[in-house]
């Protein structure tokens, strides 16, 4: 836990000072407020490392774009600009093992539409995480293709088809580092500053339709994998863990909805960050999660 004296804040935060974005498809909104909060307070990075739909935002904001346009482009998309047309014959192939749900052509436009070809027009070092399916490791990408990698790192399992990068088969991060916070300790970062998009929390009814569907149980599967990275981060490190906006009711493959998420990122990672006292190396604040148990009546 931190220990010491309160510290002027974010002055003494130790550096390099990474900013950490996970996965979260539409719910990717969220980061966009949480980066506003820390463009706010005077936070910088000098780092990027972002997974899947926060690989996107990485790469985004590691040309130096002004968050105005990223939150522009967010409010902007519509599910049929990420995950293309779904009709019957697709998933008819889908169910016959032919093909995913969905092709990866329409995200691809708007990773071309929004992103430089090269990590060489980035100003900011970002790395994107995307995991090889044949051995299940991280895949750390920071050179190369920017845009083939960023896809490779949103190649979300069963909904895009893998991304061949080098010698490798690549799907979305999130199967191995949803929340990239070791990878960014790998990149040398001493002070990790994590935007978590969460979960949605407070659904009503599960989600219609297979791409929701599925899209809703991957995400239940790998939200707590942060829960146990954080015991793996180095002690020496500061870990601060922006709150994830709660409750959220966002199906995942709904984008409509992203101005509504910007706010709220903005809104719960601001209050945090004007309370902090930094006292030290240590974790400040947590995942989104809901503490106890629910049991029904026989």
């Amino acid at each position: 836990m931190p220990s010491g004296d309160p510290q002027p804040y974010p002055d003494t935060l130790p550096r390099p000072i990474a900013f950490v974005l996970s996965g979260g498809s539409s719910l990717g909104a969220v980061q966009v407020g949480m980066l506003q909060a820390m463009q706010a307070h005077g936070i910088t990075p000098d780092l990027l490392v972002g997974t899947s739909a926060g690989a996107v935002n990485a790469a985004y904001i590691g040309q130096g774009f002004t968050l105005d346009r990223l939150a522009k482009i967010w409010i902007g998309l519509r599910m049929r600009d990420v995950f293309g047309s779904l009709g019957w014959r697709r998933l008819a192939r889908t169910l016959s093992w032919r093909a995913t749900l969905a092709s990866s052509n329409s995200l691809r436009d708007v990773l071309e539409r929004h992103l430089p070809f090269s990590y060489m027009d980035l100003t900011v070092p970002t790395t994107v995480v995307a995991a090889d399916i044949l051995t299940g490791e991280a895949v750390l990408l920071s050179d190369g293709e920017l845009r083939r990698n960023v896809l490779a790192s949103a190649a979300i399992p069963g909904i895009f088809p893998p991304v061949t990068v080098g010698h490798r088969l690549l799907a979305d991060g999130g199967l191995v580092a949803h929340v990239p916070l070791l990878p960014a300790m790998q990149s040398g970062a001493r002070t990790l500053l994590v935007c978590d998009a969460g979960y949605p929390c407070m659904l009503s009814a599960l989600p219609k339709g297979a791409l929701g569907y599925t899209l809703h149980l991957l995400t239940l599967i790998i939200r707590q994998q942060s829960l146990g990275v954080l015991s793996l981060v180095n002690r020496n490190c500061t870990v601060l863990y922006l709150p994830t906006p709660c409750p959220l009711d966002v199906p995942l493959h709904d984008f409509s909805r992203a101005a509504e998420l910007i706010e709220a990122g903005y809104q719960s990672a601001y209050a945090f960050l004007a309370a902090l006292h930094i006292t030290g190396p240590g974790i400040y604040g947590h995942p989104h999660f809901h503490a106890g148990l629910s049991a029904e009546a026989p």
